[in-house]
């Protein structure tokens, strides 16, 4: 076929679909006008000449019911108008304004007599000052929610109503302002900076706003300085699950948590350590802190270090191998091949190896020397490996069991099943290799110091509440 006949076709068929939409949109829309439910039913013929503008039983459907639902709209605007009530008036010309413009969109033409705009003019002026008024008697006597659900509403109306935008702001800078800075002067610095840097997005000049903004975050921000963790294993495998941690803190992306700079950490902790090798915890962070320019000091050691190394079992399994046969068949008088299975031994390898770490750390508060977060995290990783070998032709073997190779006995069986058959598959395709220990090890210390970080930051994040 052509391909131009084909998109005549296509098109044929999409409009034969459209057609077909529209009709099905204008039965639904004559139902509800004759039920008198012409705003829905006008939504009906839109959706009708959505499919099809040129439909003509849609248009003059939506000329109908359009009008009468317009009538309606513009009643309810001219009976608020008329008992001054504002507020109604203004939303109920908007809403006949919005659907004449929808019907509009679809070039039918609905009477909207232009002096209704006058008497909306009028109402609406009537209507933003009176809201302009609340709010500010509202603000005047502090209640800055209601205040600013009003100036929102005028912005909704008319966004450039007197300065309507600059009391907006104050509506929500002034609770803002009042609150951080309770938070500030109770000692809740984190919470305190969110506030001042919401005023500041709002307002970067607001009375003391920027100086507060900036120590609010200084005090709010715990700077944490790493020591190296303690290690008494035996193993020779190089632990730094403080590494790890620190990693895992700076890839928070928490900024109330900062790192102080691991070289300049581990040096001073080298040039101090004999002095500080004899302080309990509190004196100890409390120098610490002093030394290094932490608030917090974040110390550890390895509680318990264990590896297994790998080690495999060998078994020799019973099973068969499949092969094809040429055999007579008496019925048809022809050769024909056939499935036969012969016994064999193949090898089966199974074998473990493991790594265990537990850690108990403490971060230390380097103001008060008390323990701010503490806990003990172990995690084990452990590697398996199990495969079968076979020397003959892999593709057809099968597993089974059997008691002589030579003679045939009941509880001889094959497993020939999708699933048994699949199994060895898989078992001849499995890995051979263990997991090197030192990856193993590289898994548990990053999961250690993934637990501790989100203790940390949970700890952190806390102090909003």
């Amino acid at each position: 076929m052509k391909p131009l006949h084909v998109l005549n076709l296509l098109l044929i068929a999409g409009l034969m679909v459209a057609c077909s939409a529209s009709k099905s949109f204008t039965k639904k829309g004559n139902k509800l006008a004759e039920a008198g439910i012409h705003d829905e039913a006008a939504f009906a013929f839109m959706q009708a000449l959505a499919n099809d503008r040129t439909y003509i039983d849609a248009r003059v459907g939506l000329r109908n019911s359009g009008q009468k639902a317009l009538n309606q709209y513009l009643d309810k605007f001219y009976k608020a108008h008329g008992s001054d009530d504002l507020r109604t008036s203004v939303y109920a010309f908007r809403q006949a304004e919005k659907f004449f413009n929808n019907v509009s969109a679809y070039n039918v033409e609905l009477d909207f007599p232009t002096y209704y705009r006058s008497y909306y003019d009028e109402d609406l002026a009537k209507y933003l000052e009176k809201l302009y008024n609340q709010g500010q008697a509202l603000l005047e006597e502090k209640k800055f929610r209601d205040a600013e659900s009003r100036f929102q509403e005028i912005t909704q109306l008319d966004p450039s109503y007197k300065d309507v935008g600059s009391l907006k702001k104050m509506s929500i800078i002034i609770p803002t302002y009042d609150d951080a800075l309770k938070n500030y002067e109770g000692g809740n610095f984190r919470k305190a900076f969110i506030g001042f840097e919401k005023v500041h997005g709002l307002d970067p000049n607001y009375k003391d706003v920027q100086e507060l903004r900036r120590t609010s975050k200084e005090r709010a921000t715990i700077t944490i300085a790493v020591l190296p963790f303690e290690n008494t294993s035996s193993y020779a495998y190089p632990i730094s699950v403080g590494s790890y941690i620190i990693s895992e803190l700076t890839s928070s992306r928490n900024e109330f948590l900062v790192i102080i700079d691991r070289e300049n950490t581990e040096r001073i902790y080298k040039e101090q350590k004999l002095s500080l090798a004899n302080s309990d915890n509190e004196n100890f962070a409390v120098t610490a802190g002093e030394l290094m320019g932490a608030k917090a000091i974040l110390t550890g050691k390895v509680l318990d270090f264990g590896v297994v190394s790998p080690s495999m079992r060998h078994i020799e399994r019973t099973g068969y191998e499949s092969y094809q046969e040429k055999v007579y068949n008496p019925t048809n008088k022809k050769m024909e091949l056939q499935t036969r299975y012969r016994k064999v031994m193949y090898s089966e390898f199974q074998g473990s190896s493991s790594l265990r770490m537990k850690i108990q750390y403490q971060l230390i508060s380097t103001e008060t020397g008390s323990v701010m977060v503490s806990d003990v995290v172990e995690f084990n990783e452990r590697d398996e490996v199990r495969y079968i070998s076979y020397d003959g032709n892999a593709k057809n073997l099968f597993a089974g069991q059997w008691r002589s190779r030579n003679e045939a006995h009941p509880s001889d069986k094959i497993f020939t099943s999708f699933s048994q058959k699949r199994e060895v598959e898989q078992l001849l395709s499995a890995k051979r290799d263990f997991k090197p220990i030192s990856e193993m090890l590289v898994t548990v210390q990053n999961r250690i110091s993934s637990k501790v970080a989100n203790q940390i930051v949970s700890f952190e994040l806390a102090r909003m509440q």
